[in-house]
């Protein structure tokens, strides 16, 4: 009964936590969407100390908790799941809406600026589009 009580109490607090997590993950989305880049720094070192966490709640509770499963556990289970499906789905739109203005701006970017000038870097500073191996002159030496 103890164990049960315990695991009750984690559930709760991961519900909690799933709802603060869902909280930084809309600050997220609209700050991506309003450009506010030092508010996004803060919301994802916010989802990042609460995913710690809740990775913390969760392992308290798969310690204890028993083979059987009250019917309360269960119904705070399922609450948990729909919140991490919902949590799910909004990291997929961010992403998908990341990848869309991506391209949309190297699109842009192909089309205006002339091909030899157009010279992208990935993050480790290696050049992603290589410039043209011959260059043909019109002079002879």
């Amino acid at each position: 009964m103890a164990n049960e009580n315990q695991v009750l109490d984690i559930l709760n607090k991961e519900n909690e936590t799933l709802d603060r997590l869902l909280d930084c993950q809309s600050n997220v989305h609209i700050a991506v969407k309003t450009k506010n880049w030092i508010g996004l720094e803060e919301d994802l070192e916010k989802i990042r100390q609460i995913s710690l966490e809740f990775s913390a709640l969760e392992e308290k509770r798969e310690a204890i908790s028993s083979v059987e499963i009250s019917p309360e556990e269960k119904s705070l289970m399922l609450k948990l799941h729909s919140k991490l499906l919902k949590s799910k789905i909004e990291n997929q739109i961010l992403n998908k809406y990341i990848e869309t203005s991506r391209s949309f701006v190297q699109g842009i970017l192909d089309n205006a600026v002339p091909q030899r000038r157009n010279v992208l870097y990935s993050h480790n500073g290696k050049i992603v589009k290589r410039e043209p191996e011959s260059v043909v002159l019109n002079r002879i030496f």
